[in-house]
């Protein structure tokens, strides 16, 4: 199973992206399973969980091994907004 990294930003600000963010974290996703549908249902997760901001936010994900999770995005990440 891949393991997934994931940052969930605010998008509605000039705020440096480091002090933007929601939600970041780490997930096996099952064999087959679309990162792209993971990042959306994620996002849809984010908004109930942070229903106090309804401004817009953005996921970036990506492949992540072992080791420590930035508190950016990396260069190359995917991204989704919603």
């Amino acid at each position: 199973m891949p393991r997934y990294a994931y940052v969930i930003t605010r998008t509605d600000d000039d705020r440096d992206e480091e002090d933007r963010v929601m939600s970041s974290g780490t997930r096996l996703l099952a064999d087959g399973q679309d990162p792209a549908a993971f990042a959306a249902a994620r996002l849809v997760q984010n908004r109930v969980e942070h229903s106090y901001y309804t401004g817009p936010r953005r996921i970036a994900y990506w492949p992540h091994q072992d080791g420590a999770l930035p508190r950016t995005a990396p260069a190359g990440s995917q991204h989704l907004d919603g």
